[in-house]
């Protein structure tokens, strides 16, 4: 079950570029990550308010809540959707690769993980790969200090998904997804007010940017935030985050289905990635998860 879910963020998050890039051409960036990530919220409310799962979250959580949903919810819904409309989705979304070697190096001062030795191998030999997908962006002279943030992206990611490995194994994966996504909602409602609009490319291009933001926020934000969450909680954060390592394979895909070109060089690359990939995932162990028996918040 956990690599159908892996399988399936890839897919979802793969395509998450283009329907961005879509949904920029008629709404500003910010606009664009407040509404996938209301919309993401909505979906996930329907779902516990069916499920009605445990709260799970204690008062002492509340800094660690705050970290999450600065680095992992909304300092990436406000960056990510301005970095694709200045540069592209292609690209862009080959940047979130670096997750995973971030989360390596993370966890050994945060979970005191040290790496298998496969993994690393895995983790090393997909960013070899990723770095030929990359190279054709480099040739674009993207500015320095947009690289750094869409580095800054791939870096808050791991540092999320370590910590909550750390700290909030206590909390059910779909009340960590609806709360963090809600109060990013609120916060990045509130920033887009100030983001002015962008003049439509065309009338045509209004029911495909409504649309592209309906399956950001249903597939992209919410459903796929809550099993990103449960791969967390159950697999650990390093088998997680190697779904970077596939999101721009599957960007350069969906890229190629709207009509981009692929070349020889991305065609080299994801021959690479795909067998790491496979190299650190399958066969990879499960981590132990920590129990407390301090009470929960509303359990």
């Amino acid at each position: 079950m956990h690599y159908v879910l892996f399988l399936l963020i890839c897919v979802i998050w793969g395509g998450s570029f283009l329907m961005m890039k879509k949904a920029a051409l008629v709404f500003s960036p910010i606009s664009v990550g407040a509404w996938r990530v209301a919309g993401g919220a909505a979906v996930l409310l329907i779902l516990w308010l069916i499920r009605r799962q445990p709260v799970g979250w204690r008062r002492r959580d509340i800094w660690s809540l705050a970290f999450i949903v600065a680095a992992g919810y909304t300092w990436p819904y406000c960056v990510q959707p301005w970095l694709i409309a200045q540069h592209g989705s292609a690209f862009i979304g080959m940047t979130v690769s670096l997750t995973p070697l971030f989360t390596m190096l993370a966890s050994v001062p945060l979970l005191r993980i040290v790496p298998h030795p496969r993994q690393a191998i895995g983790v090393l030999g997909a960013l070899i790969g990723m770095g030929l997908l990359m190279g054709e962006g480099f040739s674009r002279q993207i500015p320095a200090t947009h690289l750094l943030l869409a580095t800054s992206v791939s870096l808050g990611y791991a540092l999320v998904n370590v910590w909550v490995r750390r700290r909030l194994t206590h909390v059910p994966p779909l009340m960590m997804s609806l709360l963090s996504l809600a109060i990013a909602s609120v916060i990045l409602q509130g920033l887009s007010f100030w983001w002015p609009m962008p003049t439509p490319a065309s009338p045509e291009a209004f029911w495909p940017a409504v649309i592209s933001l309906l399956v950001l926020g249903v597939f992209g934000t919410g459903l796929a935030m809550f099993w990103f969450n449960k791969l967390i909680h159950d697999r650990g954060p390093l088998f997680a985050g190697m779904v970077t390592n596939l999101v721009p394979a599957g960007a350069v895909i969906w890229g190629w289905l709207d009509g981009e070109q692929v070349t020889g060089r991305q065609i080299a690359a994801l021959a690479i990635i795909l067998p790491m990939v496979a190299l650190v995932q399958f066969g990879a162990p499960r981590l132990p998860i920590e129990s407390s028996n301090e009470p929960a918040v509303g359990s």
